[in-house]
């Protein structure tokens, strides 16, 4: 092969983010070509920053619920009673006088908030792939996170008791948008990380559980240095700018890199090679990426997306709404049963072993390729929802307290987290193997769809689970 034909690679070629049509329809890690001593070979991803960067980016998209959550002291204060309050008639009636009616709706407003938009942005991600670039929806999504949680960690320092109303409307529809935002980006990382290995996309799906443990530390080193919950609230939310902004550089970084260009941007149906004796990239081919239809990639993965529904579907029945009622069988009054039991198991805890079972899934042996682990693993973890409700969650009128010791305790939610990071990782580091190269795209937007509908089911049920104690 001549010099003058060899195509280098140019700035001027097509490439899936920017939603070009003509993409690349071939594994390229299997192809290699022997003419003129040339050979494939992928960039390598220096200091692993690319894998890094979808950890970050998977860290990100579940961060806006993660600090909503724990901030909830901040919240209580700021929709508490005042002399002045007036009565909110579209809120319903609170029988318990050491909380205002704000105060009393704000949990279930705010699940409803987050749930509802999120799921219906998660059934229209398939749609959004079609008519949206992968880069625009990555920029703009994190755009629109990164505005909205400036504005909430403005209202921070604002008193806000002569507009406490009006603060709670702006509240809970900064959480609407904000997780409008975070399911869009969620559907724009799992198609990008679709294009890569299937370490990228352990490193996403690991990134997602790291963003529980950050919240969950964040509060515990607040609870610890005793800062006020306005204070702890501002600590919070500047974090998640930060953070947030953070992804957006890196995000940039990564689509001018060797590894990225690799995977996504290509010239038309072209593959990668190199000569032995040069670190020049060309390019060679002809083909073009066929027709994906929807409808026959949900045939090939329909049951390894229900692995994934039903999998949070049981998470979300009884976490965190029956978790966060768990208090420590000790009665006496401690530092540990008093401030830090809760964060520290139900948060903590949890987030960690769910972290780690994401890990691990990658060197337990487990047929990856096959529909049954993550099925199976999938049903057995039922078996969590009764052993939860007879915890000692408080208050309860129904259903007795069988599992009376905190350490007990402690190991079903260990593993509880654990089995729910295997499945999560399993199911979704499963997808090539059930589709075609040119179909990953699709079924990475499918297995989200699922998820979502797996959390908003199992949120509902979450509210029939808390009655029944």
């Amino acid at each position: 092969m001549d010099d003058q034909d060899q195509l280098v690679f140019a700035d001027t070629v097509n490439n899936r983010l920017f939603g070009l049509p003509e993409v690349l329809d071939k594994n390229v890690d299997d192809i290699i070509v022997n003419e003129c001593d040339t050979v494939l070979t992928k960039p390598p991803d220096r200091y692993h920053f690319g894998f890094i960067i979808f950890y970050i980016l998977g860290t990100c998209l579940l961060l806006p619920w993660y600090f909503f959550m724990t901030a909830n002291d901040y919240w209580m204060y700021k929709l508490r009673n005042l002399p002045n309050e007036t009565q909110v008639i579209f809120l319903l009636p609170n029988d318990n006088h050491d909380h205002s009616r704000l105060q009393a709706n704000f949990t279930s407003f705010l699940t409803i908030a987050a749930s509802v938009p999120s799921s219906l942005m998660l059934l229209l991600n398939t749609y959004l792939a079609k008519k949206m670039s992968i880069h625009f929806r990555m920029i703009s999504s994190l755009m629109l996170m990164l505005i909205l949680f400036t504005i909430t960690t403005i209202l921070v320092n604002l008193d806000s008791d002569s507009w406490q109303i009006l603060f709670f409307m702006i509240t809970l529809g900064t959480v609407i948008f904000l997780n409008i935002g975070s399911s869009i980006m969620q559907g724009a990382v799992f198609n990008l990380v679709s294009f890569f290995d299937s370490s990228y996309m352990t490193a996403t799906v690991c990134g997602q559980a790291l963003g529980g443990i950050v919240a969950a530390l964040a509060q515990i080193l607040a609870l610890w240095w005793g800062a006020s919950s306005v204070h702890s609230a501002f600590v919070y939310f500047l974090f998640a700018d930060i953070f947030i902004l953070i992804s957006l550089v890196l995000y940039t970084f990564l689509v001018k890199t060797n590894i990225y260009k690799y995977y996504v941007q290509d010239i038309p149906a072209s593959v990668w090679i190199r000569r032995s004796s040069s670190t020049q990239y060309a390019l060679l081919g002809n083909e073009q990426t066929p027709t994906v239809n929807t409808y026959a990639v949900l045939k090939k993965i329909w049951k390894l997306g229900l692995s994934t529904f039903y999998n949070f579907l049981v998470t979300m029945s009884v976490y965190p709404a029956v978790t966060v009622l768990i208090t420590s069988v000790n009665k006496e009054h401690t530092a540990w049963t008093d401030t830090y039991f809760l964060p520290v198991i139900a948060y903590l805890l949890f987030s960690t072993c769910d972290f780690l079972g994401r890990v691990m899934s990658n060197f337990i042996k487990l047929p990856i390729n096959s529909i049954w682990p993550s099925a199976i693993l999938s049903a057995l973890r039922t078996i969590f929802i009764p052993l939860m409700m007879l915890c000692n969650a408080k208050p309860r009128y129904y259903l007795p307290v069988l599992i009376n010791n905190d350490q007990l305790y402690a190991v079903i939610m260990s593993v509880f987290g654990f089995t729910n990071g295997i499945v999560s990782n399993i199911t979704m580091a499963s997808i090539p193997y059930f589709v075609d190269k040119h179909e990953q795209e699709v079924a990475s937007s499918l297995m989200i769809t699922f998820l979502g509908i797996g959390i908003s089911t199992g949120s509902l049920i979450s509210f029939g689970m808390v009655n029944l104690l």
